[in-house]
């Protein structure tokens, strides 16, 4: 099943959704960075930046579609950030990633997040940090579609957020926990369907939704 994110009743995604679908982030913290750990331009992806994990083109789809990935640190959000989840509270979750034992993992971020700002999922636990990105664009050139168990990808063209150590493309994903909506990652090569980090570990899910492109 494919959905929007202000429909997510009919996928089983309860509690309140963003107005209007997706959400743009604001200011909050201090200013972006050009520096850090990525080294400039957004690590795996073209100079602007892009969802894209790896090298652009392929399978995560082909140039930066005009999004970028925005270097930030403790608990900053840039402008236009994309909005994909929702604590139980009403406080924002913004698309993320960030570098972690030689991965690229995708994760969530907002400025309520302690110890950095950004949280990922490794190794079963929950991994705060204080480096990371944020995805930039126009979020109705995005979509959410219904996934259960690992990833298939056939006819859409999903978000690559990342990779793996070893080389695997890790991709952005959504599931509804106790009220909230949370954000993290998922793979083919991830069994278990999703993981993402929740309250102090990493934790999985078959029942989840990926962020795709619209077109």
């Amino acid at each position: 099943m494919q959905g929007n994110y202000g429909h997510q009743q009919q996928g089983g995604y309860g509690g309140p959704p963003p107005p209007g679908g997706f959400m743009q982030g604001g200011p909050g913290g201090p200013p972006p960075r050009q520096g850090g750990p990525y080294g400039g331009p957004p690590q795996g992806g073209p100079p602007q930046g892009g969802p894209q994990g790896g090298p652009p083109g392929g399978r995560a789809g082909t140039g930066n579609r005009g999004f970028q990935w925005v270097s930030c640190s403790n608990g900053h959000i840039p402008p236009n950030a994309v909005q994909g989840g929702i604590e139980r509270d009403g406080k924002p979750l913004f698309v993320a990633r960030a570098m972690y034992k030689g991965g690229l993992h995708p994760g969530k971020a907002g400025p309520h997040i302690q110890k950095g700002g950004c949280a990922i999922g490794w190794g079963h636990d929950e991994i705060n940090v204080s480096d990371y990105q944020v995805l930039v664009g126009d979020a109705s050139q995005l979509r959410w579609v219904k996934q259960e168990g690992s990833l298939s990808i056939q006819g859409f063209v999903p978000v690559q957020a990342g990779h793996e150590e070893t080389g695997e493309p890790l991709y952005v994903a959504k599931t509804l926990v106790e009220g909230s909506q949370q954000l993290g990652k998922c793979a083919p090569h991830i069994k278990k369907g999703m993981s993402y980090p929740y309250g102090h570990k990493e934790r999985d899910t078959k029942e989840y939704q990926v962020l795709a492109y619209t077109n």
